[in-house]
């Protein structure tokens, strides 16, 4: 196997397991809210209301919610998708069209602070337990995982499109010169 190959096995293997830790913190933070809510509603939907958030602020949860599922688990998990997503996506561009390799690291670093600063709103407004607060920051909140989400999904499909390539490089035609 020569060493390109070895590399993309590799990249490519970080990228499930991250994948695989996202599943798993998924449904350990699901269980942990079966009990109360219907899910993790702030990070994975956008339909809620202030009063929903402001129901998730005041309960019980809130800070099992901040530890372990938002900080070390959910900030592992957005570590480990955007490093192995942003390294994979980078290296595969760079072996294709070099100049554009910054592309590969764009995208996951703006799924990662999207995701960090979700996670410190949340964190922050879980600690203060304010309803109130919750209800004024509902559309901020709501705005900065809209962000996550379209970084998120372009970050997952520019991976595949980068694999995709490398993975037929040879009928593409290459032009270093982008």
């Amino acid at each position: 196997m020569s060493h390109e190959a070895r590399v993309t096995v590799i990249l490519a293997a970080l990228v499930v397991v991250a994948f695989v830790l996202f599943w798993s913190v998924g449904k350990y933070s699901d269980r942990v809210f079966a009990k109360r809510f219907r899910a993790r509603f702030p990070e994975k939907t956008l339909s809620y209301t202030g009063a929903q958030l402001g129901e998730l602020v005041q309960s019980d949860l809130r800070l099992k919610y901040v530890c372990p599922i938002l900080f070390p688990l959910d900030l592992i998990v957005m570590l480990a998708l955007a490093g192995s997503m942003g390294a994979a996506s980078a290296h595969w561009i760079k072996q294709l069209y070099p100049s554009l390799e910054w592309l590969g690291l764009l995208l996951p670093a703006v799924y990662l602070l999207s995701d960090l600063i979700e996670d410190c709103l949340l964190a922050w407004l879980l600690l203060r337990g304010d309803p109130k607060e919750a209800t004024q920051t509902v559309s901020m909140l709501k705005a900065i995982t809209t962000i996550k989400f379209v970084s998120i999904s372009a970050a997952i499909a520019l991976t595949l499109i980068s694999f995709a390539g490398w993975i037929f490089r040879a009928w593409l035609p290459l032009d270093t010169t982008l």
